[in-house]
């Protein structure tokens, strides 16, 4: 895969953890071997999924693997029940399968590794479950679904989570039009909102306020994928070749797009299928606005790919974060899913209108056909789901320090402070000036002066040195400065240096014994959002267990 970062990330995350640190927001060896914020600015969800199979005796490379498995699962299961929700079981098997096979789905996992972005299509369904139960139950019970399952949509990919909201606002507005409750909908949706972005302020407060401090703006929107180079073209919808490479600009690019002939077929039975219905029935009810609904946000998300949406990627420039707007063939995949399961619904629909000799057959004939559908979306496309080809290796050969400092390090350095020297490549991209020879082989260097130093601890966030120094020293901290590190000389705060090529930390040390403590606190902004979260937690299991308490109580008033 495109992105083999994710087994360096979950052994630092492990670490991380292992040394105190919940939420541990800088780690050791990556930037190439001088530390990084990754966890202040990449979202931690996958690897958190992943930590449970480590915890539970799991290698490193199968604990990534299994986080793989579970976002499938999860992934089928949250359409089944999407589409069950909207059409029936029928149609929630025929809908499970389509979501499932869909290419985009097998092209971030196994050509892109773009897992974070992968797992979203676990979770976007109970997003979207979750806001049509509020709609149908405009209860406490259902808005804390929603909040949830919104909060773990930020803390996947938040750059998924931002355009998320197009396709959730157009939802509302039709669930809103057609519901008896709007003032209470409107309110407990706007608490579903505020619940999510409490729950996942940890996260995403600091990323937003700290990112002008590192590499990112430069990086990712200016040079390694500018939006304007990535649109998709209409015939590439319909077919462009497979492959394991990356996207260029045009039609050249080295994976596929397309959405598939058999999705694409199936989409347009469905749409025969309900305008036969509608002239049926002739009335414009529920079943078909839905339908007409889930084919509007269909071709939202894919008008969003091409180049015809420009001039909304032209004045949002938060969407110039996502870099590829391809990456809207996540909702595609949603919306096309939904849209091709209703034709189970509409054929057992038209089948009740037939003569009674027919009747009894019908349920088995819409099964027969929904299995014909499965198997044939199957047989046809679980050949895309499979690696280009197989490595023989280890956890020990993908968490070693050269490993990380060096080769992982090279393929992701946007959060690199940005005072760190750079340097321009030969593709005309900015690189970090750093070369590997010029990888630390020890946390602390003396810059200048005569002194003998030891390591008493060397933590991510917290590192101690015994240090006699013959005369005035500059002693160099092999780590990157950054927001929330801080130095003492034996209990006493000191003012960090960093005027050097690479925005080290370092201190001018006097003359005698001394021990050196640097730690990386939380800044006000990290407090904050940790905080929000804290309460926000706080008060949504308060709400959940008397939401408990209230059914038993209802459970033991029945039982009487």
């Amino acid at each position: 895969m495109h992105d083999d970062q994710h087994i360096a990330r979950l052994f630092l995350l492990a670490k991380g953890i292992s040394e105190g640190q919940l939420y541990p927001r800088w780690v050791d060896m990556l930037g190439f071997g001088f530390g990084y914020p990754l966890f202040n600015f990449y979202p931690p969800l996958i690897y958190y999924v992943s930590l449970v199979f480590h915890f539970f005796g799991f290698s490193y490379i199968w604990s990534v693997k299994l986080m793989i498995i579970t976002g499938f699962v999860l992934a089928a299961l949250g359409m089944f029940y999407l589409v069950k929700e909207a059409s029936g079981k029928a149609s929630a098997y025929l809908g499970a399968a389509a979501y499932t096979y869909f290419l985009y789905h097998s092209v971030t996992v196994y050509i892109r590794g773009a897992l974070a972005e992968f797992f979203t299509l676990a979770i976007l369904p109970f997003v979207f479950l979750g806001l049509i139960k509020l709609a149908k139950k405009v209860n406490l019970n259902s808005s804390l679904f929603f909040g949830v399952s919104l909060a773990l949509l930020v803390l996947s990919h938040p750059l998924i989570a931002f355009p998320s909201l197009i396709f959730i606002g157009i939802l509302f507005i039709l669930l809103f039009l057609a519901n008896n409750q709007k003032t209470k909908f409107i309110l407990l949706t706007m608490f579903s909102g505020l619940l999510s972005l409490g729950l996942s302020a940890f996260f995403w407060l600091p990323s937003m306020v700290e990112r002008k401090y590192t590499l990112v703006d430069q990086i990712l929107t200016k040079e390694l994928a500018s939006y304007k180079d990535h649109f998709i073209y209409l015939q590439q919808l319909w077919y462009s070749p497979w492959g394991y490479g990356g996207s260029t600009p045009g039609t050249g690019d080295g994976l596929t797009f397309q959405l598939g002939k058999i999705p694409i077929f199936l989409l347009v039975v469905s749409i025969f299928l309900a305008f036969a219905y509608f002239i049926q029935k002739k009335e414009f009810d529920k079943y078909i606005k839905m339908y007409a609904a889930s084919i509007f946000l269909l071709f939202v998300s894919l008008f969003m790919t091409t180049s015809y949406s420009s001039f909304i990627w032209d004045n949002i420039k938060y969407l110039w974060y996502m870099q590829f707007p391809w990456r809207f063939l996540t909702f595609t995949n949603i919306f096309i899913s939904t849209s091709i399961a209703f034709s189970a619904f509409f054929v057992k629909e038209l089948i009740n209108r037939t003569s009674d000799q027919y009747k009894k057959y019908r349920q088995t004939l819409i099964n027969l056909l929904v299995l014909l559908a499965i198997v044939v979306i199957g047989f046809k496309y679980y050949q895309y789901f499979k690696p280009q080809k197989l490595i023989n290796t280890s956890d020990q050969k993908r968490t070693n320090f050269q490993e990380i400092a060096w080769r992982i390090s090279s393929t992701s350095y946007e959060f690199v402070p940005n005072k760190v020297a750079t340097k321009k490549t030969s593709l005309g991209t900015t690189t970090l000036a750093i070369n590997e020879v010029d990888l630390p082989i020890s946390p602390f260097k003396i810059i200048s002066g005569q002194a003998t130093t030891s390591i008493q601890k060397n933590l991510f966030a917290d590192k101690e040195f015994n240090i006699s120094a013959g005369s005035l020293t500059i002693f160099q901290l092999n780590t990157y400065n950054f927001p929330g590190w801080q130095a003492s000389i034996d209990g006493h705060k000191v003012t960090i240096n960093s005027n050097n090529k690479l925005d080290l930390i370092t201190i001018s040390v006097p003359k005698g014994k001394h021990r050196l403590k640097f730690e990386f606190t939380d800044t006000l902004i990290r407090k904050i959002a940790d905080y929000t979260s804290l309460i926000s937690l706080i008060l949504l299991l308060v709400i959940f267990s008397y939401s408990i308490q209230k059914s038993l109580i209802r459970i033991n008033k029945i039982n009487r």
